[in-house]
């Protein structure tokens, strides 16, 4: 029992650092110059300001949660796939967490549960529909299959970010995309360490 009580004292620390990680990562790049000329940031509202830092962080989130996906669906060992089960499970509560702890209105707090549930139902969704889609395609035929899903899940939270910021409203061009998709491979490579000797990569 003492066990499995330190195991889950363990698992919620990590998830309380990453949820910190994602709003800390999310920030510095909402404070990036280049990131606000692209979107006139200084013509901007400050909810709209808001809501942009708030879609940065919902995508970060939406990162980590596919890259546990694929950690707990390719685990070697039944207790690799418990503990990324249970930081899955706590990462989003542990997110919610940092809201209780500013002082946000409960209101608002259950707004935002409704929004990462949501948004992870359409993360899944779209990131099932690029592996899908993408599954003949010559680049990804003779590759290991986690580049091709790396691949997936990294586009897949790079074009939905960019259609939530610009509100569906995406051209073709838009130096936001790739500044963006720079951002999640950097990150998914900072993430890839945390599971691969788990999962023998």
């Amino acid at each position: 029992m003492d066990f499995k009580r330190e195991t889950a004292k363990l698992l919620a620390g990590a998830s309380q650092n990453l949820a910190q990680g994602i709003a800390s990562w999310s920030f510095e790049f909402w404070e990036r110059k280049d990131f606000r000329l692209y979107l006139d940031f200084h013509k901007l509202s400050k909810s709209e300001q808001d809501r942009i830092f708030n879609e940065l962080e919902l995508s970060l989130l939406g990162l980590l949660v596919l890259h546990l996906d694929h950690a707990i669906e390719h685990a070697s060992r039944p207790e690799q796939r418990i503990v990324f089960s249970g930081l899955q499970k706590d990462l989003p509560s542990a997110f919610l967490q940092l809201f209780i702890n500013l002082g946000i209105e409960k209101q608002h707090i259950d707004l935002w549960k409704k929004l990462i549930y949501m948004r992870l139902k359409e993360y899944r969704r779209d990131f099932k529909t690029a592996l899908k889609q993408s599954s003949k395609w010559e680049e990804f035929v003779e590759k290991e299959e986690v580049i091709h899903i790396t691949w997936a899940r990294i586009e897949t939270i790079t074009i939905d970010c960019l259609s939530h910021i610009r509100r569906g409203d995406v051209k073709d061009g838009d130096p936001l995309w790739k500044l963006l998709r720079k951002w999640f491979i950097s990150l998914d490579a900072q993430l890839h360490p945390m599971t691969e000797l788990a999962l023998g990569e």
